[in-house]
């Protein structure tokens, strides 16, 4: 069952063109240049134009993080990073983020802000497809004696990323499996029925 907040950003996700039909290539396409072509596209980076919509996904945020003890956020760079930092200023729960690349300057350390050793880090992103990017991030906060508690995304694009966090020992906790939102938006009349098949094929392929 999603919540009444949940299905509130749901439809905004659709609304502001977070999510879009058609036919796209993803990042995968990078190593598998010959892969279909995926008939549905998530840019969650949009959110930070749109602040009523931030509103909600800070709320349902919010609400995924109760089921986690921890002292500190940590954002994936950087989509997610205005979100958790809004997120944040709401919860009073400081906030880190860990560096993409080693910083040459001034302190030059491999995250920016204040934390200390030992502590609890709840790492927060946008979405979900493979698991990459989130062990690299814990990577790099591990490294640095923190201790990651779990890790909270909107979307799941069930492309495996949440089982492989779990083998790692990670849990993940998503608003949403797309299938849920595809079931949401073709049983309301949000979406055709040509995309809600074609997206459906493509997932169980």
């Amino acid at each position: 069952m999603i919540s009444d907040q949940k299905l509130k950003l749901a439809g905004q996700l659709l609304k502001i063109g977070a999510i879009k039909f058609g036919n796209f290539r993803l990042k995968l396409h990078e190593k598998n240049p010959d892969a279909p072509l995926s008939p549905i596209y998530i840019d969650l980076r949009l959110l930070r134009s749109f602040p009523d919509v931030i509103d909600s996904a800070v709320e349902v945020y919010r609400q995924l993080s109760a089921d986690f003890i921890f002292d500190i956020y940590a954002d994936v760079p950087t989509a997610a990073t205005p979100i958790v930092a809004i997120l944040s200023h709401v919860t009073r729960v400081p906030m880190i983020s860990p560096r993409k690349d080693e910083k040459k300057h001034g302190t030059a350390g491999p995250i920016d802000g204040v934390f200390t050793p030992g502590q609890k880090v709840l790492l927060v992103d946008d979405l979900i497809t493979n698991a990459g990017s989130k062990l690299e991030t814990i990577s790099v906060l591990e490294d640095n004696r923190l201790i990651v508690s779990g890790v909270v995304v909107l979307v799941d694009r069930e492309q495996g990323g949440v089982p492989e966090l779990e083998r790692n020992g990670y849990a993940c906790r998503a608003a949403f499996r797309l299938i849920e939102l595809l079931d949401f938006y073709s049983s309301t009349g949000l979406i055709s029925r040509d995309d809600y098949r074609r997206a459906m094929d493509y997932l169980q392929m």
